[in-house]
């Protein structure tokens, strides 16, 4: 029998599973080192498979697909790191993201296996997720992630805050890596911080902070910030960074905690990713597509549902910028009387 014309085109879709193969491709030419080559000095395919001890003919054949997708350009036969490729994928670069993508790439592999059982119902386990923030790998990689232009960005902005100066506690819930807690302290010589994170958490952190010269400025207590209670008006500033999204179900309950914790006049702010903000719309489905798989209810927070916790929790004053260089991720700072 005679089969039927098609009426539309298939490649969206088989442009989709190419990129499964371009993306393993990025990752394995970091590991191998190949951007850091080509950051001496742009070579030929021979004289970079001479560096690197690689077979040519692929290799060549791996260069022109990071060229296509522009990490690279082609002069004849000479390729070369584009100004991206340079300040992100070269190991020596103070911006490098080889852990953030090493670490994006573990969570969905951890998506991928687990997609049929959560699909038909089962849960992936936020608890097996919740244990890897403790480790260097991960510490490392959501440094990394934040180095895109969040935490310069956020940093910035908070030190121009009126009532910046004039700050002697601040807490950082889940700070995690505790580098914007240190870069703050950094920011204000007066300022000391209480690091709050899981308690799992807790030994790696303080260890950053000590090698890093804040261990007698950063104190790391453990706090579950879902069900723990924070000091009673002990702090001028709550900074929250890529934590709430994990608490959406109590975050009412979450800024009433945070507001107690206050003193007159202290401000909370949050830092979290929002579908308000400029990613793309591939980037903003994915994120959000794995966060729901890995057992949280959003990975996206809007400031209208934002400011509707705060504001029953005693907030009335309200200010806001978006950080990253893509501006993907809303700050919001929100102050008390």
């Amino acid at each position: 029998m005679p089969f039927p014309q098609p009426t539309t085109s298939f490649s969206p879709v088989e442009n989709i599973l190419c990129e499964s193969v371009n993306a393993q491709a990025i990752l394995h030419a970091a590991r191998l080192n190949i951007f850091d080559h080509l950051e001496e000095r742009p070579m030929d395919t021979d004289a970079l498979a001479q560096k690197t001890g690689l077979a040519a003919k692929p290799l060549e054949a791996l260069l022109d697909m990071l060229a296509g997708r522009g990490l690279l350009s082609k002069n004849d036969a000479t390729y070369a790191n584009t100004p991206m490729t340079s300040e992100y994928l070269v190991n020596t670069s103070p911006l490098y993201q080889g852990k953030a993508m090493e670490l994006n790439e573990r969570f969905y592999a951890l998506v991928r296996d687990s997609m049929p059982e959560v699909l038909s119902g089962q849960s992936m386990e936020r608890a097996e997720t919740d244990k890897s923030w403790s480790t260097p790998e991960t510490m490392d990689g959501t440094l990394q992630h934040a180095l895109n232009g969040q935490l310069q960005m956020a940093v910035d902005f908070i030190a121009e805050m009126p009532e910046f100066p004039s700050m002697r506690a601040m807490a950082d819930i889940g700070g995690n890596h505790g580098h914007y807690s240190m870069e703050l302290l950094h920011r204000n010589p007066k300022l000391q911080s209480t690091l709050f994170d899981l308690e799992h958490v807790l030994e790696a952190a303080a260890k950053r902070c000590r090698a890093n010269g804040y261990g007698d400025r950063v104190t790391c207590l453990p706090l579950d910030i879902r069900t723990d209670s924070l000091p009673d008006k002990a702090f001028d500033m709550v900074f929250t960074s890529h934590v709430l999204y994990a608490c959406t179900p109590e975050l009412d309950a979450v800024f009433k905690n945070i507001h107690a914790s206050l003193k007159p006049g202290g401000c909370v702010v949050s830092h979290h990713f929002t579908q308000e903000g400029g990613a793309s719309r591939l980037y903003r489905d994915t994120t959000e597509f794995i966060a729901r798989l890995a057992g949280y209810e959003t990975h996206h927070l809007s400031r209208n549902r934002l400011e509707s916790s705060l504001r029953k929790a005693g907030f009335n004053e309200f200010e806001q910028t978006y950080t990253g260089c893509d501006k993907n991720t809303l700050l919001l700072v929100a102050r008390r009387d």
